[in-house]
C-alpha cells in the first residue's frame, strides 16, 4: 500500500515538475521583415535564422508563437518581435481571403519568410511598439 502510494505521490510530483507554464510573460509583437528598429529602452537578446511558416501556423492556434516566447524568456526577454515578409500569397481559388486559414486547406494558405528576435524592454518602450501585422 505504501509502495504504491509513492509511486503515485511521485507521479504527482513529475506532472506538476513538467506542467507548462500558463503565463510566460513575454508579449508578441509584429512587424514587417524590413521594418523600422525596435525603440530605445529595448535591447537585443537574440535574433533567430529566418524560417518560412505558412499561414496556418502563424495564426491557425490560440497561440502560435507559444515555443518561441519560452525561448524568448528563457533568454531573459519581455519580448518577442515576430518580422515576416510575404513569400507566396494566398491562393484565392480554394480559399478566399476573407475565410480564415482555419476553414481552408492548409496548403492553400500564404507562406511567409519569418525572423524571431527577443528582446528585454523596459515598459516605456513595450508601450511604444508596432502592433502593426506583417501581412
Amino acid at each position: 500500500m505504501r509502495r504504491g502510494l509513492f509511486a503515485a505521490t511521485l507521479l504527482l510530483a513529475i506532472a506538476c515538475a513538467t506542467a507548462p507554464s500558463k503565463r510566460i510573460g513575454v508579449a508578441v509583437f509584429e512587424a514587417p521583415l524590413d521594418g523600422s528598429p525596435m525603440p530605445e529602452g529595448c535591447r537585443l537578446l537574440l535574433s533567430h535564422p529566418p524560417v518560412d511558416m505558412n499561414e496556418l501556423q502563424m495564426t491557425g492556434s490560440k497561440d502560435p508563437f507559444h515555443a518561441e516566447r519560452e525561448r524568448a524568456a528563457a533568454a531573459g526577454g519581455n519580448v518577442l518581435l515576430v518580422r515576416s515578409m510575404l513569400i507566396v500569397p494566398r491562393q484565392d481559388y480554394n480559399c478566399p481571403a476573407a475565410s480564415p486559414i482555419t476553414n481552408c486547406p492548409p496548403s492553400e494558405g500564404y507562406w511567409a519568410r519569418v525572423v524571431f528576435e527577443d528582446y528585454a524592454c523596459s515598459d516605456a518602450a513595450k508601450a511604444a511598439l508596432p502592433s502593426t501585422k506583417p501581412r
